[in-house]
C-alpha cells in the first residue's frame, strides 16, 4: 500500500511511483525513532500506521503510529485530537480500551505511540459474517466486553461519543478493544452540548445528539452500543433512513423493532435487554456497569 509523504522534519522519505499514470508521491520511512510501514487508516485529520523501531530493520512491527496527514501538521484541531486522546488514554487503564504507550506532541510531526491490535474491524467481521451478523452468544461477548470498556470510560468522566463498529477491533480469540479517544468529551461540561457538531454517523447516534438543546451522556454511549448490539444479533439497523434530518425523526420517534421478529433463536431477555438500551429517554437505559453484568448472564444462558 502506498504511504503518503510527511516532508516535514524529523521524517525521512522516499519516493514512489504508483503506476504510469500517476504521479509519484512522497512515502514517509521513519517518524521519530519509528520506521513506519504500512498506512492502516486514513482520517479527515490523522493517519495511522503500522509500525516497528527504526532499529528493526525487519517485519512489520507489533506498534501503531497516529500523526496528522501531511498537509495538517500543524492543524491546530488535529494536534488536539492527539492530545485528547493522550490524555484519556493516560487516565483509563482497561483491556477493553485502546492504550497509548507515549506521546511526542511538542516535536515535528507530533505523534503517538499505539500497541498494534492484529485483527478485524468488527465491521469487517460482520461483513465476513454469514447473513451478516453473529450467533447470539458471539454478539453478546463482544457487547459485554465494549460495555466494560465504556463503564471504565464513563467512570472516568469521558464520553467515547463513537461507538460504531468501524471502531472496534476484534482479535483472533474475540477480544473486542474499543479504539479512538480523539473525540471523547468530558462528560457533564459544555462539550457534551450536542450544538458543537451534528452526528459523525446517523446510524448509531443517540436522539439527544440530534436536539439543538440536546445533552449528551454516558447514556448517549449506551445508546449507540444498543444498535450495535441489535445489529451483531440481526444483521440490520433498527432504523433505515438516507439523511441526517431522516436519522433524527428515526431515532426521536420511530419505536425500535423487537431482534427476535429478525432472529427467533434470540432469546426474549436479550431483546428486553437491546429496547432498554434503545429507550429514548436516557434515563430509561441501563449503565455501562450494569450492563456489564447483564451481559455476561445472558451470555452464560446462551452457552448452557
Amino acid at each position: 500500500m502506498d504511504l503518503p509523504g510527511l516532508a516535514q522534519p524529523g521524517v525521512r522519505t522516499r519516493r514512489l511511483a504508483r503506476g504510469p499514470q500517476s504521479a509519484a508521491i512522497d512515502a514517509p520511512l521513519v517518524v521519530g525513532q519509528w520506521r513506519l510501514t504500512r498506512l492502516l487508516h486514513r482520517g479527515e485529520r490523522l493517519d495511522l500506521y503500522r509500525a516497528a523501531p527504526a532499529g528493526e530493520k525487519i517485519g512489520p512491527g507489533c506498534y501503531a503510529i497516529k500523526t496528522p496527514l501531511a498537509d495538517r501538521r500543524l492543524d491546530e484541531l488535529a494536534l488536539a485530537l492527539l492530545a485528547r486522546e493522550a490524555l484519556v488514554a493516560a487516565q483509563v487503564e482497561h483491556a477493553n480500551v485502546t492504550a497509548v504507550l507515549a506521546a511526542s506532541l511538542g516535536t515535528s510531526p507530533a505523534h503517538l505511540v499505539l500497541p498494534y491490535l492484529d485483527g478485524l474491524t468488527l465491521r469487517q467481521l460482520l461483513l465476513a459474517a454469514r447473513s451478516r451478523r453473529l450467533n447470539p452468544g458471539q454478539a453478546l461477548w463482544i457487547a459485554r466486553q465494549l460495555a466494560g470498556g465504556l463503564a471504565a470510560l464513563h467512570e472516568r468522566g469521558w464520553l467515547h461519543g463513537q461507538v460504531r463498529p468501524e471502531h472496534v477491533i476484534v482479535g483472533a480469540l474475540g477480544h473486542a478493544t474499543l479504539i479512538d479517544l480523539s473525540q471523547t468529551r468530558r462528560l457533564g461540561t459544555p462539550e457534551c452540548a450536542s450544538e458543537l457538531g451534528p452526528p459523525i454517523s446517523g446510524a448509531y447516534a443517540a436522539p439527544e445528539a440530534f436536539s439543538s438543546r440536546g445533552v449528551l451522556s454516558a447514556a448517549s454511549d449506551v445508546y449507540s452500543l444498543g444498535i450495535v448490539l441489535f445489529e451483531l444479533l440481526t444483521g440490520r439497523w433498527p432504523f433505515a433512513a438516507s439523511s441526517p434530518r431522516q436519522w433524527a425523526i428515526c431515532h426521536a420517534r420511530q419505536l425500535p423493532p423487537d431482534v427476535r421478529d429478525f432472529v427467533p433463536t434470540v432469546s426474549r431477555d436479550s431483546g428486553q435487554l437491546v429496547r432498554r438500551m434503545l429507550s429514548k429517554e436516557p434515563l430509561r437505559r441501563p449503565a455501562a456497569a450494569e450492563l456489564v453484568d447483564r451481559l455476561a448472564g445472558l451470555e452464560i444462558e446462551e452457552l448452557l
